[in-house]
């Protein structure tokens, strides 16, 4: 990339009035833009390992199975535009190794090193690969970055074998449509007992199952894979249940991520499963801030801090730190996760806990695949599954997550009887009606 300083080019660079990025994603790219278009006119250094622009790791899955083309990867375009726009300096291609905060200083592994006087760190998330893939790499493929898309593409394109996918989450789905749809035999593994374990009913888990098993993907949920042995250019994978064992050709790692924080000294900065934030981006730290997949803030349903993992929420955590840094003083109130998904033409919403609630509201039509699940807890609605009900799907999950910022106190079982997404379901399923009204 012209105009680039790759970090093996670089040894050591200090400067003072200074604002330093590490990470190169949404959450990095929304603090700049909000930083800028709040007045701040100094400079800006952004330090990244990453050598391409700032891309969408959701998107891998679409690129990789030919759904869209390898620039729709890029939000911010697959160029330089957005960092000359912006002022930016770049410094890709080396890991972050240090970050001092007493010192305020960022080091990399190359010895580039920059002195901040307000610093994001925005450096999101990489795949857990657990112990025992460590000693057959080459035959496991993740699905993050721009180099996984391509190597998932290739083997897409290529001869149909048998894939062994670890890991029931929503990547892993989309792993699994990518491959069914290309001529895979595929095996789905995960230790929970159903699918999507945190986010769905299980009723509606065993819906989602009996679509998978209609496609010929064999399920082995509630056992973890042991061991690997590798011989003869295959794989075979031992199980913790002791069921019979599953050779294949390559493994599609989707067990999950972790925060991209090993820099970090525990002493200096409060840490959990990522950086622990306020509702402006702090840290522990002062002029130190943190947004996206790293940084653990505010679930405004529980009012714990936690890792939401979500697009939406990197975005408005990365301009709600660019803003502050900049001097002007904004609270992000926080997200709930949430998640919609389109797999296999069929389309899955999960919203808040359905985990946890005192009552509940369901319907199940097997026939048409169809079902509806609302959770409640102390008469206040705190969780919605929905599957293959898509026309009101995403005007529910607007109007739940805005309801919860604007109204973080308020009775959102009161808040949906107004709703238009809400009376749609009400015209389908009356039973439901009357559930609100009882819940008020």
């Amino acid at each position: 990339m012209p105009g680039v300083k790759v970090g093996a080019q670089v040894r050591r660079y200090c400067m003072t009035g200074n604002y330093v990025v590490v990470g190169n994603g949404c959450a990095a790219m929304e603090g700049i833009k909000a930083a800028r278009e709040n007045g701040y006119k100094g400079s800006i250094c952004l330090v990244s390992d990453l050598l391409q622009p700032s891309y969408n790791p959701m998107l891998v899955t679409y690129f990789a199975s030919g759904k869209i083309d390898y620039d729709m990867m890029f939000p911010y375009g697959n160029n330089l535009d957005f960092y000359q726009e912006h002022d930016v300096k770049l410094y890709l291609g080396s890991p972050v190794v240090n970050l001092d905060a007493e010192e305020k200083s960022v080091e990399t592994a190359k010895g580039f090193k920059v002195y901040y006087d307000k610093c994001l760190v925005a450096t999101g998330s990489s795949p857990v690969i657990p112990p025992s893939f460590h000693n057959i790499s080459d035959y496991v493929y993740t699905l993050r970055t721009i180099d996984d898309a391509v190597r998932f593409r290739k083997l897409l394109n290529g001869e149909k074998k048998k894939v062994l996918v670890v890991g029931a989450s929503m990547v892993g789905i989309k792993a699994v449509e990518a491959l069914i749809d290309k001529g895979f035999d595929v095996c789905l593994v995960d230790f929970a007992k159903y699918i999507f374990p945190m986010i769905a009913h299980k009723n509606c888990s065993l819906l989602i199952q009996d679509i998978l098993e209609k496609k010929d993907v064999r399920l082995r949920f509630g056992t973890a894979v042991e061991r690997i042995e590798e011989d003869d250019n295959k794989v075979t994978a031992y199980f913790t249940d002791e069921g019979p064992c599953e050779t294949a050709d390559c493994i599609i790692m989707c067990a999950g991520v972790k925060s991209n924080m090993s820099f970090l000294d525990p002493e200096q900065v409060e840490l959990d499963r990522g950086i622990i934030v306020n509702e402006y981006m702090e840290t522990s730290c002062p002029d130190l801030y943190a947004a996206g997949d790293v940084a653990q803030g505010r679930d405004i349903m529980t009012g714990e801090q936690r890792i939401i993992g979500l697009w939406s929420n990197g975005r408005y955590q990365g301009r709600t730190a660019g803003m502050n840094m900049a001097g002007k003083r904004m609270k992000y109130h926080g997200t709930l996760p949430h998640n919609i998904t389109h797999f296999l033409e069929h389309d899955f919403i999960g919203i808040g806990n359905i985990l946890n609630g005192d009552d509940m509201y369901e319907e199940i039509d097997e026939e048409n695949n169809r079902y509806a699940c609302f959770v409640w807890k102390d008469k206040k609605l705190i969780g919605i599954n929905l599957l293959n009900i898509p026309e009101i799907s995403g005007l529910l999950k607007n109007f739940i997550v805005k309801g919860l910022v604007t109204k973080p106190t308020a009775d959102l079982s009161a808040l949906a009887n107004d709703n238009l997404a809400m009376n749609k379901m009400y015209n389908k399923y009356p039973r439901l009606e009357k559930k609100f009204l009882e819940m008020r």
